[in-house]
């Protein structure tokens, strides 16, 4: 049998059905706008709890699926993230592999106290901005991440970091401070964890300063205590990490990569022997040690300059005139994040 309905209800289901419909048009097309809006490269207002007090930018490819990994690049010091992601090739392996970039970018008012270094540094020396303290910078960025997964759907547990010159420092503190929210990191031309305690003695002038200079006697040992006091009690697996340096870097002493490996391999707990050297194109030297949680790259004749290799190839990356021209360094480092 079939209930018999009154005019009066049969209005009142049917304006309940059309109010429905409308609602779900209106929020697919406001979904749509939104999506629309945030691909591409983009500036991110209001992107959650930010403690650091940092700008971020991302670079959504426009069909990027469901499911993508995302990777954290920081520019370096006095740098931006304003075609960042399109001088050193990142964007090319985002728009080919599918993921999405996430660019911090320093503030000038945050560092320089007192105006004493107007370098737009990420705050690498600052206990605050590099520990899982639940405050600063490091907090800041887990916050953008967190963020864009949940506008694109993209996935938390494929999260990568990866950063030049000061941008490498703030790539180990991720590293360091989150090695539960980072499957992966590569470094260009940084330095180790923990380093330097001071603004001041973080811009100590290579050779003697405390975390490029020759002078720095820090023992692997002590290295690998500063990572792990970066979250003490951590006891959980770390993310993997590929160092890369310049052999005539004038800025940042090639010794900084002796530095991070010794870090790395004792918090690894493998030996500073590689397990091999290999060439893979001529003039680099790159080294594994261990089970191959730790790479390094060493370019011959590289300055303070990203590694680029300019070309339409899939191994080709980065504008002409804007690094050293030898190899496509994001390339090797999609690679070792398991993104190629």
């Amino acid at each position: 049998m079939y209930e018999r309905i009154s005019p009066h209800r049969a209005l009142r289901v049917a304006v309940a059905v059309l109010a429905v419909l409308i609602a779900a048009v209106a929020g697919a097309g406001a979904y749509a706008v939104r999506a629309s809006a945030a691909t591409g490269f983009h500036e991110v207002t209001n992107f959650g709890a930010n403690p650091g007090n940092l700008r971020m930018f991302a670079y959504v490819p426009p069909s990027l699926p469901a499911g993508a990994p995302v990777v954290v690049l920081f520019h370096g010091c006095g740098g931006q993230a304003q075609n960042l992601d399109v001088n050193t090739g990142w964007r090319k392996y985002a728009d080919a592999f599918g993921f999405a970039l996430v660019m911090p970018e320093q503030k000038p008012e945050n560092v320089g106290a007192g105006g004493l270094i107007p370098h737009k540094c990420f705050s690498a020396w600052n206990q605050a901005d590099r520990t899982r303290a639940g405050q600063g910078e490091a907090l800041s960025v887990v916050r953008m991440v967190q963020h864009l997964a949940g506008a694109h759907s993209a996935d938390l547990n494929r999260v990568f970091v990866t950063g030049y010159s000061g941008g490498g420092a703030a790539t180990n503190v991720m590293l360091a401070a989150y090695p539960d929210f980072f499957r992966a990191g590569a470094v260009f031309f940084g330095m180790a964890y923990g380093c330097a305690d001071t603004e001041t003695a973080y811009f100590t002038t290579p050779p003697l300063g405390q975390c490029s200079g020759p002078l720095n006697f820090t023992g692997a040992r002590t290295w690998g205590d500063r990572v792990r006091s970066a979250y003490p009690g951590y006891t959980g697996p770390r993310p993997k990490v590929q160092l890369w340096h310049g052999s005539d870097d004038p800025v940042i002493s090639p010794r900084s990569l002796d530095y991070q490996r010794d870090q790395w391999t004792d918090v690894f707990g493998v030996s500073r022997v590689p397990a091999s050297t290999t060439t893979p194109v001529s003039g680099v030297t790159k080294r594994v040690y261990g089970d191959g949680r730790l790479e390094t790259y060493t370019v011959s004749g590289m300055g303070h300059q990203a590694p680029v290799d300019p070309g339409s190839g899939i191994t080709n990356c980065g504008q002409p005139g804007t690094g050293h021209a030898a190899i496509c360094g994001p390339y090797y480092a999609s690679v070792f994040f398991g993104l190629a």
